[in-house]
């Protein structure tokens, strides 16, 4: 997978996001932590579908030029701008640090991604799950500090995904009702229309849902 050209995230984005979150909210960090040693090939996959969340909005040097002359705009200008700020930074933290836990999810094939542009809990859903990660992953351990970290982990990292791509797609609906008033689609439909992007790229092995509901394992 090429760099994706436009996307001002590495040096700039992190900074900004911690700030605005302290304005706007507070992200909560999971009660758990990657561990061991990763491969290469896992380190690059990880920043691959990191860089596919920031990819799927656009965030763009242009916008970044947009929001430079905020003191110009007339207020409720200024007023939507804010909130894209707010929900797209606080967004992409999000991604930052839950994206490593999702691969590992998808990887074990207990999330996959559904026909709806959110990552959904396989336990929830009419999936064969191999007995080896149904002991991993139970809910039984959910209270034990050691043996609960995995059923903890995929709880809190389909919650804190999900609600990132709720919010970036709102930060996207803000920037279109800015430049089109006529713009009616809500976070939900921009959502709807950008899960073909997240099952292409899918790795094989993992699991998507179709559009009849049924789930398939990428070949």
């Amino acid at each position: 997978m090429q760099p994706r050209a436009g996307i001002l995230w590495k040096s700039t984005l992190l900074p900004a996001a911690l700030a605005t979150a302290q304005c706007f909210g507070t992200i909560v960090v999971p009660p758990v932590t990657i561990t061991g040693q990763k491969t290469a090939i896992e380190k690059q996959i990880i920043g691959e579908q990191t860089e596919l969340e920031k990819d799927v909005w656009m965030i763009s040097s242009a916008k970044t030029a947009e929001h430079a002359q905020l003191d110009t705009k007339p207020k409720e200008e200024r007023r939507s701008m804010d909130l894209e700020n707010a929900h797209t930074y606080r967004a992409f933290l999000k991604f930052e640090i839950f994206t490593p836990h999702l691969v590992q999810l998808k990887k074990d094939r207990v999330v996959g991604e559904n026909n709806k542009g959110f990552v959904a809990n396989l336990f929830s859903e009419k999936v064969q799950i191999s007995d080896d990660m149904r002991k991993k992953y139970s809910s039984e351990n959910a209270d034990d500090p050691e043996l609960g970290r995995p059923y903890r982990t995929l709880i809190q990292t389909v919650k804190e995904i999900n609600e990132a791509r709720l919010l970036a797609a709102k930060g996207y609906v803000e920037n279109q009702k800015r430049a089109n008033k006529a713009f009616k689609a809500t976070e939900r439909d921009i959502l709807a229309s950008q899960k073909d992007k997240y099952q292409q790229a899918a790795l094989k092995g993992e699991l998507i849902q179709q559009p009849d509901g049924s789930w398939k394992v990428k070949d």
